[in-house]
């Protein structure tokens, strides 16, 4: 195909990732951000082996590995300290492992590559609508500016898109009940987080969570993000009864964490996020895509978020690149992203109940169960594939390293993040 005018709104990891990918493979990119300057919202997250596959891929893993944390095992115990999470990626294969990173830090990895690549950046436009116009779009600002005539536009502008109500074919639209706060903390002796996500419940009401993340941008000090669980409605409670009383439920639950938890001096060092359950089927129309969270929004059980975000982005290249035509293009992106994106929103719909709501029932189950399944080769393995984020399916996964053999070796990067993938 030749190359296209692309339009990508949003500069979060899925649109400077599509916008690197694009760009590198000759197409002609222009990314459009709603801030007057370009950064990330957020704390942490988890990169999974498909995600550094997609960095890889770019030759960007060893700079998110380097500045990140490598997180090798998963562990979470109830209050009273049952086990019902003991897994380690090194038993899915022994050089698997996750790494740790503040949003701002992969922020300025996958900015930093699209300034290397010269991408055009084009601030403070918020983009509010599109229209279809001799075969092309155009896009048009809240400030009433349009902008093309694009052959592609690419929505990754996130959870809030402002163009999926209008021109995606939208199956569910959900805001979960519960959401966390969350915030960052120093680890500087790395004694806590070192290799770690650790969490802690009680019944289904009650999770806490700590993740290494390497270094923070602004200082370079070894960091973990903290989160605890809170239902939407009880958030301007949670402010009213002010950081004390908050910090003594967190230390009943975990006394260890207090050293961590004494870092938040106010309620506003803490932030709130609620997450929307999103099924847009299909991601495109004509000439038009949603990717990552525009498209597929889930709640953050299985760190999946970015990680899909980084496929979706890859293989909207690819299928541009192995296409003729635009829209046969997109027809072939849907259908390459179907299933894994599809058992990922089920999977982290069915068990968001077991670790956020009110049941009880769930909890029981939970804790009754999810300890055993760890320890049964066969459904521990299946854990295992499903928090690797390489899942199709029940009974079927993925190889991120045989994507596609264009992207596979490149002569001045070695495919180290490709061979950390499982066969």
């Amino acid at each position: 195909m030749q190359a296209q005018k692309i339009a990508i709104i949003g500069s979060g990891p899925a649109g400077l990732a599509a916008a690197a990918y694009l760009t590198r493979d000759g197409q002609d990119v222009t990314l459009f951000e709603r801030f007057a300057a370009p950064r990330p919202i957020g704390a942490g997250l988890l990169l999974q082996p498909t995600g550094l596959a997609c960095l890889g891929v770019l030759g960007l893993d060893g700079a998110a590995i380097e500045t990140g944390a490598k997180i090798s095992n998963l562990l979470g115990r109830t209050a009273s300290g049952r086990n019902i999470i003991e897994l380690s990626y090194r038993d899915l294969a022994p050089h698997l492992f996750g790494v740790g990173i503040h949003r701002g830090a992969l922020f300025n990895i996958l900015y930093g590559e699209a300034q290397r690549q010269r991408i055009e950046i084009v601030t403070e436009a918020e983009i509010v609508d599109t229209a279809l116009v001799a075969d092309k779009r155009t896009i048009t600002a809240k400030n009433g500016r349009q902008y093309g005539p694009f052959d592609l536009v690419v929505d990754a502008s996130g959870m809030r898109s402002g163009l999926r109500s209008k021109y995606a074919r939208i199956k569910l639209d959900k805001p979960y009940p519960y959401g966390a706060v969350w915030g960052v903390c120093a680890d500087p002796g790395q004694a806590f987080g070192q290799d770690y996500l650790r969490q802690r419940f009680d019944g289904a009401k009650i999770m806490i969570g700590l993740l290494a993340i390497g270094r923070r941008p602004q200082d370079n000090e070894k960091s973990l993000t903290f989160f605890w669980s809170l239902p939407a409605h009880s958030y301007a409670q949670w402010r009213e009864d002010g950081i004390d009383a908050w910090k003594a439920k967190v230390h009943h639950y975990w006394p260890e964490i207090q050293p961590f938890v004494d870092q938040f001096k106010t309620v506003d060092d803490l932030t709130f996020a609620q997450y929307n359950d999103v099924i847009v089927k299909p991601w495109h129309g004509d000439r038009i895509v949603f990717i990552g969270d525009a498209a597929h929004s889930t709640s953050p059980q299985l760190g999946q978020g970015a990680n899909l975000g980084l496929v979706d982005s890859m293989m909207l290249a690819l299928s541009l690149r192995d296409n003729n035509g635009v829209n046969a293009a997109l027809d072939a992106y849907t259908r390459a992203r179907h299933s894994h994106t599809y058992f990922y929103q089920l999977a982290s719909r069915a068990l968001t109940p077991f670790f956020q709501s009110d049941s009880s029932c769930a909890a029981w189950l939970r804790d009754n169960t999810f300890g055993l399944m760890g320890r049964v080769p066969f459904t521990k393995t299946h854990m295992l594939r499903t928090f690797a984020g390489v899942k199709t399916g029940p009974l079927t996964h993925l190889n991120p390293g045989k994507w596609h053999p264009g992207y596979d070796v490149r002569k001045n990067h070695p495919p180290e993040a490709l061979a950390r993938l499982p066969a």
